[in-house]
């Protein structure tokens, strides 16, 4: 299975939580992981607000991000750039329209909680709690 992750869900990997635990074990659930080049942009300019959600120090963020790049495969934009109008027109927000243009590009499904994601048919979308049970995690 492919999953496009959000940035909310990497952003929630530098705190112990379910989202941690399936992104660490992803392969072995037979899941690749991948996720838009910027979105690891994103995490780096916001590291101090990481730093201060997850309590970790600076060492620890630099670990747990060298650790999430090395598990979550990022795609340059130029490689699904063909497919943003068409994700512009599926996504329900259009600042998620890059991850659904990676997903549609892919054949994948998204890996987000925002729920009004879920306001469209075209790309199946799993919460973290949805992708737990899915995995036989609870």
């Amino acid at each position: 299975m492919r999953l496009v992750v959000d940035t909310n869900i990497l952003f929630s990997f530098f705190r112990e939580n379910p989202v941690r635990k399936i992104i660490i074990e992803a392969q072995a659930f037979g899941v690749d992981l991948f996720t838009p080049e910027y979105a690891f942009s994103e995490i780096g300019e916001i590291k101090s607000e990481i730093i201060k959600y997850a309590k970790i120090s600076n060492t620890d963020f630099t670990f747990l991000f060298g650790l999430l790049r090395g598990l979550v495969k990022t795609i340059p934009l130029i490689y699904f750039e063909e497919l943003r109008i068409e994700a512009e027109n599926v996504s329900p927000d259009l600042k998620d329209a890059p991850f659904f243009a990676l997903a549609l590009t892919l054949s994948a499904w998204i890996w987000s909680n925002e729920p009004k994601l879920k306001n469209q048919d075209k790309i199946k979308i799993f919460s973290t709690r949805d992708l737990r049970v899915f995995l036989g995690l609870i």
